[in-house]
């Protein structure tokens, strides 16, 4: 067992402030208890320096800080405990150095180099301590230059799947992918011209999400759910973040008293709703007002489509002829794009309509609209498209900024087949009914 820990929670100012910037790391996570409790966490890679990390109670889904307490080849640690106006105070910079201290963790790393093993001692209080017992399930490597920190763990992960659109898996996210292995509450079926599905709520974020529970030809929906399961995960992450405020490891501002501690950010009010399934296609969209920081809260309404033979993004540049690759995510802005090759790599590039689809859409828009959206202006600049019923496709405005979210609207339905001169040659493989 290694020595328990006797550093105070006022001496531990300079472990917190030790964090260091490194071309990669690996970060390693663990599932266990802690106690009887279920538990993930997260920690860079001993091999590498000094070790720092995050952990989650599965019940919860949030995540509190654990620092390092005792410099390299240590697997002692600090837990941070949640901040109040009393126990964080912040400098004139904002930097809090002293943020209360809940636990101590005092571990041992096992023979077979995977586990670990120790005690969880409580500070400051009359609770017992805790066995502690982990196993290694994953590893990542950390974007290059991820500070060595708690908020280092957590923001490269979420930069990763929010940004780049990462998958949620066992292989990308280890620590987020095993956050979700939560029984999940199922809703009522629904049927969609002959397909089926249910919403699928996760007991701690609330919101439903849909799952295909068949389709109409017998074909199997998994890569389908796969890709619905990754989406779903992505927006509990983006919940489970509001819940890091109430830390100074992470995001917690003794400025913003408007934070409200063990808030989901409204993430639990979120509107998901199925507009088109099919064996080929399935399309949603994701409704709401969450806000858990920043200079206003994210009004947003946006669509989602997916190719459900693969589970990838619809290229919808193999739908619309004019629908097309404005950039690559990760090169330069100015680089140009081969549109056959982003095709075939859908997901690594940014798409939007091209000025052909753009003029048809001011063509034949209905025009009735507030005198505040210059409606032909957003069409130009912020026009999405889903699919409908009746294999049509219905064009809005969609990502306006906060200040005219107000002007989101559909501005044009149209079938599909009364279009064939806007359509790529491959439609009819993704909407059948264009071929007969």
């Amino acid at each position: 067992m290694a020595r328990m820990l006797s550093i105070s929670c006022v001496s531990l100012s300079s472990a917190l402030l030790v964090t260091t910037s490194v071309p990669a790391l690996e970060a390693i996570t663990y599932k266990g208890t802690v106690g009887r409790s279920e538990v993930i966490v997260e920690l860079s890679d001993p091999d590498e320096g000094m070790m720092e990390g995050r952990y989650s109670y599965l019940r919860v889904g949030g995540d509190i800080p654990l620092h390092n307490v005792d410099g390299i080849d240590s697997f002692e640690f600090a837990e941070e405990a949640p901040c109040t106006e009393e126990t964080c105070i912040a400098d004139e910079n904002g930097t809090i150095s002293d943020p209360p201290i809940g636990a101590h963790w005092a571990l041992t790393l096992a023979a077979d180099g995977t586990s670990l093993e120790g005690q969880w001692i409580p500070v400051g209080k009359s609770g017992k301590s805790l066995d502690i017992r982990l196993a290694e399930i994953g590893r990542r490597t950390l974007p290059k230059d991820t500070e060595n920190s708690p908020m280092g763990l957590a923001d490269s992960a979420f930069f990763r799947i929010h940004a780049y659109g990462d998958p949620v898996t066992a292989v990308t996210h280890p620590y987020e992918h095993a956050k979700m292995d939560v029984s999940l509450t199922e809703g009522a079926i629904q049927d969609i011209d002959g397909s089926q599905l249910r919403f699928v709520t996760d007991p701690r974020t609330i919101f439903g999400f849909p799952r295909v529970v068949a389709l109409v030809d017998g074909s199997s929906p998994d890569a389908a759910n796969r890709a619905l399961a990754s989406r779903h995960a992505a927006i509990n992450v983006a919940a489970f973040s509001c819940l890091n405020n109430d830390y100074a490891g992470f995001s917690y501002s003794p400025y913003d008293s408007s934070i409200e501690s063990g808030s989901l950010g409204d993430y639990d009010g979120e509107i998901i709703a199925v507009s088109y399934l099919s064996p080929t296609v399935m399309g949603w969209t994701e409704a709401g007002s969450t806000w858990c920081g920043g200079a206003h809260p994210n009004n947003h309404f946006d669509s989602f489509i997916i190719d459900v033979k693969t589970g990838g993004t619809l290229p919808l540049g193999r739908v619309f002829k004019h629908w097309v690759a404005t950039s690559r995510i990760e090169a330069d802005a100015d680089s140009a794009i081969d549109q056959t090759a982003a095709l075939a790599d859908p997901d690594q590039y940014l798409w939007g309509p091209g000025e052909p689809l753009i003029d048809y859409v001011l063509a034949h828009h209905r025009r009735e609209a507030s005198e505040d959206c210059d409606i032909d202006e957003l069409i130009t600049t912020n026009l999405g498209v889903r699919f409908g019923p009746g294999d049509t496709a219905i064009f809005s405005l969609e990502d306006l900024p906060h200040a005219i979210f107000a002007c989101t609207e559909d501005v044009l339905t149209v079938k599909l087949a009364d279009i064939p001169e806007l359509l790529a040659p491959t439609a009819s493989e993704y909407f059948p009914s264009l071929g007969r």
